[in-house]
């Protein structure tokens, strides 16, 4: 487990998590304000603008985020959660 908030995620990391996770619109914390003030639930940035304001904001990404191996789950998707963990 990694709280980033401590170990912050590097750009790499905040790009593959998109990359993998589907997009930003599919890893991006709706309810967080920024989202809201920019707009982003209807029309979610770009890949780059977003892996950008994540460095600024890390709780722009969805919570959980599950990585095993090459595969990554964002958000609470119990299906895909028990998926990846083998259950």
């Amino acid at each position: 487990m990694r709280d980033y908030a401590k170990t912050p995620l590097q750009r790499a990391e905040i790009e593959q998590i998109v990359a993998t996770g589907g997009g930003p619109a599919a890893v991006l914390n709706t309810r967080h304000a920024i989202a809201k003030e920019r707009g982003w639930k209807d029309a979610p940035p770009d890949a780059a603008t977003f892996v950008t304001a994540v460095l600024a904001e890390p709780n722009l990404l969805r919570r959980p985020i599950l990585v095993r191996g090459k595969r990554i789950v964002v958000g609470k998707d119990e299906a895909a959660i028990r998926s990846l963990l083998g259950g």
